[in-house]
């Protein structure tokens, strides 16, 4: 009996030894507002961009005055979060088990246009952006 219950213990203890979501940091942020909607078809259905040829896409829409940087996808993945009306979203991210989560909060200004938040984070660890899978490197 006694066996029984320390077994019980342990796999209890096994259960709840799940590790709070850690905090993370982009490498990099750009955030911009778009005054044109129809910019926002550019925007990645996923969320996120793992290759150079749709980033660059991307830069050279929404930020045409400046340098395409430099970015290695094996290494790094990009997030694009939007916002409504003429308003930058402020991200945070959390990594849990693999999936980064993303949380945007903006002002509720109404008006044209969108805002955008184009950040760079660390590949390692992460499978899943939200609930969408990562490709394979």
């Amino acid at each position: 009996m006694r066996t029984l219950l320390a077994s019980c213990l342990v796999l209890s203890a096994v259960g709840l030894a799940h590790a709070e979501p850690k905090a993370v940091k982009p490498n990099k942020d750009w955030t911009g507002v778009m005054k044109d909607d129809t910019q926002k078809k550019l925007a990645p259905k996923d969320g996120f961009i793992v290759e150079a040829k749709e980033f660059e896409k991307l830069w050279k829409a929404w930020r045409t005055d400046e340098k395409l940087p430099e970015i290695d996808f094996t290494k790094e993945v990009v997030v694009v979060t939007l916002a409504s009306g003429p308003n930058y979203p402020r991200i945070s991210a959390t990594l849990d088990e693999g999936t980064l989560e993303i949380n945007a909060i903006s002002t509720l200004i109404g008006g044209e246009g969108f805002g955008y938040s184009i950040a760079t984070f660390d590949r390692k660890g992460i499978t899943k952006v939200g609930t969408k899978k990562l490709p394979a490197k």
